[in-house]
């Protein structure tokens, strides 16, 4: 197999000086950047050997002859590899991981130079390999090649027709709703996000008689059961007065929404009124939110921000940064995953999110078993990400995924200034993590506690920060986190 794997990679066109991005970008440096390769392999057990065949920007690396090379950094075997699916035998699953990562950038490499030929056998050959019901490897692997095999469709539609299960490539609103709160159920990744940053809000909305938040991506509203509780138990005064705005596409999933939310801030004793608009995000304009003086605001961004930067222009989401600075917010709190998925290069996007989400499903092996009907739901809403990063260009392409530094320096060159997370969201976080019993998860202060990003072993997953308008002076409580 590899024999031949090698006479397909070695056409004319890859072998003749032309070898692609992945031949070119060899010298980068490592991406796991903090760690070396011995620490990585120290850590990283479970997800079936990728390090080895990616360079240090999440590129695959060759050896002279042009052949993706493990470059040496091989992943031994451990108990916890036998976990991830292999009948105890570690070496095998590993050896089966290595190729799995050689045959998907191969692939990526033929479809570069537009071998044909090479694109129908390894398409086909991981298809063979693949499956969303294997090992953490095996399952990024097949969400990788359906993401090729969707590229390849959408560049050569007279050459190439993918035709993948309408649910996966389309899941209904409630496929989606489903998968959500089964991974609030299994993870600490929503719990992390909502407390963390509703333990912010709560330091910014301290005191204030009247609340209002507005919730660009508000889906089903598990953020806010918790804040609510926690609202109404205040002391010694509660807020007189709660309003909820949440934006939304579906008009009966807003509905739906407000009328669960109504009835449980009814059950706390807690004044409440939510208001719904109904809109794309980039359609929303101040009016709509029906802003108030004499309300304390709060802005809620919770997996919106890298959306609007489908428009590469920049003025998406320039327009609402703009409409959030309107709302002259108390405070604008964010999260956003940890990744660098944004780059123009659609090979470098490939090899990031295979590192990437192949932590996010080593992370649900110890959450839910591998024959799991509800693991293969949740990891397919990971997998729609996949498709959209790797297969989509342009307005199409909406999961846009920035580092931490990446949005500060979009957030400062927007008018925010960053209000820090300080250490009683460190403790939030904390007691979050210990509810799972993983120690597997940590967390990690960006900066100075500009930040706190959620890690699984050593790969950053979600970072959390809070922001607002630098024209305007926060109250002590929310500018000196502590």
């Amino acid at each position: 197999m590899v024999a031949r794997t090698s006479s397909w990679g070695g056409t004319g066109e890859i072998d003749g000086g032309r070898g692609g991005p992945w031949e070119r970008r060899r010298s980068l440096k490592r991406f796991h950047e903090r760690g070396s390769c011995d620490d990585y392999r120290a850590k990283r057990t479970r997800t079936g050997g990728i390090a080895g065949l990616v360079d240090v920007e999440g590129e695959p690396t060759k050896d002279s002859s042009g052949n993706t090379a493990s470059n040496g950094s091989r992943i031994p075997c451990s108990s916890g590899v036998a976990d991830a699916g292999c009948d105890g035998d570690g070496s095998l699953t590993e050896q089966q991981g290595l190729e799995l990562v050689r045959l998907l950038t191969s692939c990526a490499e033929s479809i570069s130079t537009g071998n044909y030929e090479a694109m129908n056998f390894f398409l086909a050959r991981l298809g063979e390999m693949a499956t969303p019901q294997g090992t953490p490897i095996h399952r990024v692997v097949a969400y990788c090649t359906e993401a090729l095999a969707l590229r390849v469709a959408r560049l050569r539609p007279r050459m190439f027709s993918v035709a993948p299960p309408r649910s996966l490539l389309d899941p209904t609103e409630d496929d989606n709703a489903t998968a959500l709160r089964l991974l609030d159920c299994v993870s600490p990744i929503p719990k992390f996000l909502h407390f963390t940053l509703n333990e912010r809000l709560l330091k910014a909305l301290e005191g204030r008689d009247r609340v209002h938040i507005i919730d660009f991506n508000i889906k089903q509203g598990l953020q806010w059961p918790s804040l609510f509780q926690s609202l109404a138990s205040r002391r010694p005064n509660p807020p007189s007065h709660v309003r909820l705005t949440g934006v939304g596409e579906s008009r009966q999933d807003l509905q739906d929404t407000g009328i669960r939310l109504a009835r449980l801030a009814e059950s706390f004793n807690l004044a409440f009124e939510f208001h719904a608009v109904v809109d794309r995000l980039e359609d929303v304009r101040l009016w709509m939110l029906h802003v108030k003086r004499e309300e304390c605001l709060a802005v809620n961004c919770v997996l919106t921000m890298h959306k609007a930067l489908h428009d590469e222009s920049g003025k998406a989401f320039m327009d609402l940064l703009d409409l959030i600075r309107s709302t002259h917010p108390e405070i604008v709190v964010v999260a956003e995953p940890e990744a660098k998925h944004n780059e123009p290069n659609w090979e470098t996007r490939l090899a990031r999110s295979l590192s990437y989400y192949a932590a996010i499903f080593d992370s649900m092996d110890d959450a839910l078993p591998k024959d799991s009907q509800a693991r293969i739901k949740v990891e397919e809403v990971f997998a729609k990400e996949i498709r959209n990063i790797v297969a989509c260009e342009g307005d199409e392409r909406t999961e846009r995924h920035e580092s931490f530094d990446g949005w500060s320096k979009l957030m400062e060159d927007g008018g925010f200034r960053c209000l820090g997370i300080g250490e009683r969201e460190m403790l939030q976080g904390r007691m979050i993590l210990r509810m799972y019993s993983c120690e597997k998860y940590s967390l990690e202060k960006q900066g100075e506690g500009d930040g706190l990003t959620l890690m699984w072993l050593d790969q950053p997953l979600y970072t959390v920060s809070a922001w607002a308008p630098g024209d305007v002076a926060g109250s002590s409580s929310v500018s000196q986190p502590s």
